[in-house]
């Protein structure tokens, strides 16, 4: 018991303390007493890296705090340090590796012990007790001091991060400063930031009283506690088989004077509402909490979210239709497909993320709707937080935060410039013919009615791919038969001029659900028709809808995410069942070829399958091991290579002879090079983003010219 209570302590050290110095005093003063030690030290990387520097103790002399440092290598501490294992030792003096520090009071002790502390790569130091007499080491206390020594380290790593100093203060307010990402769509944009963390964005004031904010914030914090209390209440008074202890726990926290302190902080300092602050301190304890190897203390991480939610929803800031200012700049860690389908696409202007690839959904959207975007920013919410206004320039892959005026007006005219020299005249109906002449269709990926009506200005000719699921992630109610039969006429009636292919939904992997669980592996996992099987009504409730649809309009319904030819013939069968219950023309039904397993069960599918799909974004990350989302890998997501093309070719030939149409979708049609190779194949059929239907028609055009 005693040993939970020194962890129980050492984690109300982690957030209740502010100061990094003050929190490492606590620390060694409580283990000192907890171990009876003479000495309990921490010793920390220099800032060259090259030394270890004593930056708290007790039972040594506190001037020597912040002075006293030794090479990597040097005395048991060094030793223990360039280990990395736990080392106690006896008789300490007379240990080769031994070495006396005078001038801070360090007596002659006889037992040393010494933990590495560390984060996942590599130690930054290392916690020390010293003893007078020989203290005897059982493979118990062994445990409990590593294990200490992990929560200490994500103490001194919380600090790491988060403590703001007078340098990073600078670089923030700096001018002109130039982050470095990868570039996910051209262009030049400048404008207001807008960060989005998790599904709250942020409000678009340009300015906040801090007064109002912070009795906004207390307002939240007093409905929240009144909220919990009457929860307690209600399930202590009920006969459910609930505690209340949880509850309790989240009470003291919100009683807790640094929790709302950082927040009051935030809003002072950054000039920022109380909604954002609650997400921004919030998020920050979760991450901590997360980082500390202890499952108790992990799971403190859902307590903090839990109490999050709560506050944010008092406050009335919680949900994602907050309407955009005009030239909105929206910044995040990664956004989902539901999130970029929630947001007014006419107020946003440009897009930063920190993780998404070049043919994530954000990408794609991006190039869909000609937005510049950059991904693979480093430290991206601290270095933006106190932006007034940021430029995305999506050639480069570079983000200027603060730009003087002189480098706007720049930019601005570049701007300009590239948008004259970008503009492409629609190409006339005879050029548009003489494509079809040759057999090439171009049709057009949508994922909302916006998309189709683009498509039908263009004259495409047809719809080869309708994101279902981008409806449904976006549909804050039921997503039901009457929902979805609305949605579906609306972008039927939007594209009254060819076929219209709905893809079942494809829920999963980097397009997940608002009920869906965690998973270690989600692109690998319960996506695509893999949880339509388990979720049977949403899966009727779509194919009814659809098949009530295509009584009136040319539709398609093409089935995702198939490895093997029998999960193709068990969807298949239930829409033929629910057809013939209600007595209408059965649709074509198509495959998607997007998992590689699919490709050697071809001979199997050609016989059940109307026509075919070939998902080329998934089908490359699958087949060449390179996540799509994953902008460390992104150099090597090029789906022009050798052994991708061979495997384009393998599936036009396994194909060629069935008289069934084949489909490349995906955007490396919109690619010159890569669409002569597809033609030379002998694909003639491409699904890609609205506004890349020009430019491609114009290299079709091209290549028939030849």
């Amino acid at each position: 018991m005693e040993n939970i209570e020194l962890l129980h302590n050492i984690s109300n050290i982690i957030i209740n303390t502010n100061s990094h110095g003050s929190a490492l005093r606590k620390v060694v003063g409580h283990l000192s007493r907890f171990m009876e030690s003479d000495v309990c030290s921490i010793y920390l990387l220099n800032k060259t890296r090259d030394g270890l520097l004593l930056s708290a103790t007790k039972g040594l002399h506190q001037d020597a705090v912040g002075k006293v440092s030794m090479g990597l290598t040097e005395g048991l501490t060094g030793l223990a340090f360039s280990n990395d294992r736990y080392l106690i030792v006896n008789n300490a003096t007379k240990h080769d590796s031994f070495k006396y520090f005078p001038g801070i009071g360090e007596e002659p002790f006889n037992t040393f012990i010494g933990v590495p502390l560390k984060n996942r790569k590599s130690s930054f130091g290392v916690l020390v007790f010293q003893f007078k007499e020989n203290r005897e080491g059982t493979p118990v206390m062994e445990k409990l001091l590593v294990t200490v020594s992990s929560i200490v380290s994500g103490l001194v790593l919380k600090f790491n991060l988060l403590e703001v100093t007078e340098e990073t203060k600078q670089l923030r307010q700096q001018q002109d400063l130039v982050l470095q990402g990868i570039a996910l769509s051209d262009g030049i944009a400048v404008g207001r930031p807008v960060h989005v963390i998790y599904n709250y964005i942020e409000s678009t004031q340009e300015s906040y009283d801090p007064e109002n904010e912070i009795r906004d914030l207390n307002y939240a914090f007093d409905a929240t506690k009144i909220d919990l209390s009457e929860l307690i209440t209600k399930i202590e008074a009920s006969d459910e088989p609930f505690s209340s202890d949880i509850f309790h726990a989240h009470l003291l926290m919100l009683q807790d004077g640094s929790f709302k302190r950082d927040m009051v902080h935030h809003i002072r300092n950054y000039n920022k509402g109380a909604a954002f602050s609650i997400r921004h301190v919030s998020e920050n304890y979760i991450k901590k909490f997360r980082a500390i190897p202890d499952p108790y203390l992990k799971e403190r991480a859902a307590d903090v979210e839990d109490i999050c939610q709560r506050l944010l929803t008092n406050l009335g800031v919680l949900n994602k239709e907050t309407a955009l200012h005009d030239n909105s700049i929206v910044i995040s860690d990664r956004l989902t497909p539901g999130e970029t389908a929630s947001l007014d696409m006419e107020k946003v202007c440009g897009f930063i993320t920190e993780k998404d690839g070049p043919t994530s959904h954000t990408a794609i959207l991006a190039r869909s709707r000609q937005i510049p975007a950059v991904s693979g920013v480093r430290n991206l919410l601290g270095n933006t937080e106190a932006a007034k206004t940021i430029i995305v320039d999506g050639y480069k892959g570079e983000v200027i935060v603060n730009p003087s005026e002189k480098t706007r007006q720049a930019y601005l005219r570049r701007q300009n410039e590239h948008r004259q020299s970008h503009k492409t005249e629609i190409l006339a109906v005879p050029y548009i013919n003489k494509i079809s002449r040759h057999g090439a269709q171009v049709l057009a990926n949508v994922s909302s009615i916006l998309d189709a009506e683009k498509a039908a200005s263009l004259s495409a000719d047809g719809i080869g791919l309708v994101r279902t699921e981008i409806f449904f992630l976006q549909n804050k109610g039921a997503f039901d038969y009457e929902t979805q039969l609305k949605l579906y006429r609306q972008l039927a009636e939007a594209f009254p001029s060819g076929p219209i292919i709905f893809r079942l939904l494809d829920i999963g992997a980097d397009k997940q659900s608002r009920h869906a669980s965690a998973e270690e592996n989600p692109a690998l996992g319960l996506r695509g028709i893999r949880l339509l099987l388990k979720e049977v009504d949403l899966l009727n409730n779509q194919i009814d809808s659809l098949l009530e649809v295509s009584t009136r309009h040319p539709v398609k319904i093409l089935i995702p995410f198939i490895s093997e030819a029998s999960e193709f013939g068990c969807i298949a069968g239930m829409i033929r069942e629910r057809a013939a219950e209600k007595k209408v023309p059965v649709p074509p039904i198509g495959a998607m070829i997007e998992i590689p397993s699919a490709v050697f069960v071809l001979e199997e599918l050609v016989k059940t399958a109307d026509f075919f799909s070939i998902g080329t974004n998934d089908l490359f990350q699958y087949f060449c091991a390179v996540d799509r989302n994953n902008p460390s890998v992104s150099s090597m997501y090029n789906p022009d290579t050798k052994a991708f093309v061979r495997l384009l070719a393998m599936i036009f030939d396994k194909l060629r002879d069935s008289g069934k149409e084949i489909e490349i979708c995906g955007e490396i049609a919109a690619d010159p090079s890569v669409l002569g190779k597809l033609l030379e194949i002998g694909f003639r059929t491409f699904s890609i983003n609205p506004y890349s239907i020009q430019p491609t028609r114009q290299s079709l055009l091209d290549w028939f010219n030849q």
